[in-house]
């Protein structure tokens, strides 16, 4: 009996024995086999693929909230219907992208084309403003040389006017001189010519000698010469008391020829004079006549100075603002393309990005529909439960 039961005893010993081993060995080959097959999914390209998701923050999180149904045991629809939802909201984004960029590039087109056109228009403008500027510049100085000629003409008439009048004046004074001394001669001549002829009647009445020595005469005329000097009257009324009765007719015959001589002198004066005065006035004239007409001239050049300056200032202010306009479009326009620029650079870094993130949309949904296991395998492994 005891024997039996010993028997027993080590028959069930061996049996565990062999149960535990066979167990163990059971675990060690599931193990094998679990292993086996998780590196034999770890080497699916679709594993590579999720590596590559996990590395972008949107793919991260996707992997993340597949992990949580996964270690929910929740069923993935709900994830599908995320996915589906974000890829078409990114799809919509870039749809709306594209509208937005098609109208601001249209913008950006015309601005640019209006900034463009103002920038062309005001070197237009300017190019304009300088020539007629130039030309006015021009006209300026021929004006101004017109009229500094014009003022150098009428003084020059001017001194011409003031010498030839002093000059007139100075003629008169002369002739009046003259004259007045031959008429003062004539006057005497008036005076002592009728004493003369008393003289000479009482000659002739006692018969006295008609004759005189010339040299008596030449004596007398010398003597009258000298005299007359300072008061030719007194000196002609002196010489007749010196005389003898019988030379006063050949002296009164002298003395009526000089008389008519100083006559035809003082008519011939006062002609000269009124000749000279009548050139003088033609002359006068003529220079006043041409001052009048210098003087118009300059005053139309003054005037028509005046107004070319005005019109060149307008130029010149033209210019100015055209400069100013050139300056306002040319860095709007930098500003406007900078803008333009950056946009265009943002727009394509979001669609860039954009597809990106739907295309691991799109592979997260292709390795989630066809490869369910790998992306078991990469939440495991990576420790996203």
């Amino acid at each position: 009996m005891k024997s039996i039961v010993a028997v027993t005893l080590v028959l069930c010993l061996l049996s565990n024995q062999v149960i535990s081993k066979k167990h163990n060995q059971d675990e060690e080959h599931s193990a094998f086999e679990k292993s086996h097959k998780k590196l034999a999914l770890s080497d699916d390209p679709a594993y590579g693929k999720l590596e590559e998701i996990q590395d972008h923050p949107l793919g991260s999180k996707i992997l993340q909230t597949i992990a949580l149904q996964l270690r929910g045991n929740e069923s993935l629809s709900a994830v599908s219907k995320l996915l589906n939802d974000l890829k078409g909201d990114l799809e919509g984004k870039q749809i709306d992208a594209d509208n937005e960029r098609a109208q601001i590039g249209s913008q950006c087109k015309k601005d640019l084309q209006n900034y463009s056109q103002r920038i062309s228009l005001s070197i237009n403008e300017i190019k304009d403003a300088e020539f007629k500027a130039k030309r006015l510049n021009e006209a300026i100085a021929v004006y101004q040389a017109e009229i500094n000629e014009k003022a150098r003409q009428i003084k020059v008439f001017q001194a011409k006017d003031d010498t030839l009048r002093d000059i007139r004046r100075q003629d008169n004074l002369d002739f009046s001189t003259r004259t007045t001394q031959m008429k003062e001669m004539v006057q005497a001549f008036e005076v002592i010519l009728p004493k003369l002829h008393q003289v000479w009647d009482v000659a002739a009445a006692h018969k006295a000698g008609s004759f005189i020595e010339e040299e008596a005469i030449n004596e007398a005329l010398v003597q009258l010469a000298k005299i007359g000097e300072e008061n030719p009257i007194t000196a002609m009324v002196a010489l007749t008391s010196t005389l003898e009765p019988t030379a006063v007719q050949t002296l009164i015959e002298k003395m009526e020829a000089i008389r008519d001589s100083i006559k035809e002198s003082i008519q011939a004066e006062e002609e000269a004079e009124a000749k000279n005065a009548r050139d003088t006035d033609t002359i006068l004239a003529s220079i006043f006549n041409a001052i009048e007409s210098l003087t118009r001239e300059k005053a139309s050049d003054e005037e028509a100075l005046q107004e070319t300056i005005r019109n060149r200032d307008i130029q010149d202010k033209r210019s100015r603002d055209a400069h100013a306009e050139f300056n306002a479009a040319k860095n709007g326009n930098q500003q406007r393309n900078q803008q333009c620029q950056e946009y265009e650079l943002q727009y394509q870094q979001n669609t860039i990005e954009r597809d990106k993130q739907i295309a691991i949309i799109r592979d997260v949904q292709n390795i989630i529909a066809t490869k369910i296991e790998v992306v078991t395998c990469f939440v495991e492994e990576n420790n996203l439960f």
